[in-house]
């Protein structure tokens, strides 16, 4: 079903939103609430489902659509029968450098993970980043990420079990990591440090990718932080010959790229 447009005054500019030749009318929804959550539009509260499917005219569905890569990326976040509280504040870049789930869903393509474990770890060499005793128990998931069936990359993360136990219970087959921490944990991270590293594939790496052994992949090392206290480290290794990764800093009137 085509979105109806609404009435003049339903959006702040006095018209419906305008589909971008060759986008998805949601994208071009999606684009211009980050756009306006970064610069800082949402002081006074985040509106609601149907306040936004009036402003711009289109479905609730639209909505949900456009909304759903800004809280997978931590620019937003809501629990269920609550408004959406925006995360992101005045001029500040929030969340990670990459994000898979919301990627891959900009990108237009279907997600879906291979969870090769979701249970509680101990890890020493973990722990210490995190700042925990060494036999401190952690939640580990890690997971293949495909992108409509191909895999573009590997997925680990940690957390301190007494924070995270909860995501035991998640469906990460579809599931965005930080959507789940915010919605059964009541955690949404406020910052963090990443680092970026070109690596090549191991042999089990290559087998789990289908790519050639030594293959080039970018390792993302994040460090995810919580009111001050680091409480993620993860590591995703992405191929680099299947995924562009693109970020934007300090541009408050220009809205991100459309793949």
């Amino acid at each position: 079903m085509k979105d109806q447009q609404g009435p003049a005054s339903a959006s702040r500019a006095g018209r419906a939103v305008e589909r971008t030749k060759g986008s998805p009318l949601w994208k071009t929804v999606s684009a211009e609430l980050l756009q306006e959550v970064l610069a800082g539009a949402f002081e006074a509260g985040f509106p609601g489902e149907l306040e936004l499917a009036q402003r711009f005219g289109v479905s609730r569905g639209t909505i949900r659509a456009a909304l759903a890569p800004l809280r997978d990326a931590g620019h937003i976040t809501a629990h269920p029968g609550k408004k959406p509280t925006v995360v992101a504040g005045r001029s500040t870049v929030y969340g990670p450098i990459y994000s898979v789930l919301a990627s891959i869903r900009e990108s237009g393509m279907k997600h879906r993970s291979v969870v090769l474990e979701q249970h509680l770890v101990v890890n020493p060499e973990v722990a210490a980043k995190l700042s925990l005793d060494p036999d401190a128990e952690l939640f580990h998931l890690s997971r293949i990420r495909l992108a409509d069936g191909e895999p573009i990359g590997l997925d680990q993360a940690w957390l301190p079990a007494v924070t995270a136990e909860k995501l035991l219970e998640a469906d990460f087959r579809d599931a965005s990591l930080y959507g789940e921490l915010d919605r059964r944990c009541g955690v949404v991270l406020d910052g963090g440090t990443e680092q970026l590293t070109a690596v090549p594939a191991t042999p089990a790496q290559a087998a789990l990718l289908g790519c050639p052994d030594s293959s080039p992949l970018l390792l993302i090392e994040r460090t995810g932080c919580h009111r001050a206290r680091d409480l993620e480290f993860r590591r995703s290794y992405v191929l680099g010959d299947r995924v562009a990764i693109s970020t934007a800093f300090g541009c408050k009137a220009t809205p991100p790229p459309r793949g």
